[in-house]
């Protein structure tokens, strides 16, 4: 008998204060981390990215999306 037992791999780039889930396609989640490094349980934002084939480029839009958003703060 096959076993048909799937497996999540969970991609993460974590900057100051902020985590950033991609989920291997074109979604990208954003939580926020508290002072002990814990992370929040609900996303505060997110952003899609349909050219983000690989891991390499799915680093690059999360750089330019916190980049960005870092921006608009200041």
């Amino acid at each position: 008998m096959v076993n048909n037992m799937k497996s999540k791999i969970r991609v993460v780039f974590e900057y100051d204060h902020i985590e950033v889930e991609w989920n291997g396609r074109s979604t990208f989640n954003l939580y926020f981390i508290d002072s002990i490094g814990c992370r929040d349980h609900q996303a505060f934002d997110c952003f899609t990215n349909y050219n983000a084939k690989n891991i390499k480029q799915a680093q690059f839009a999360s750089d330019q999306y916190v980049k960005e958003m870092h921006k608009e703060v200041a």
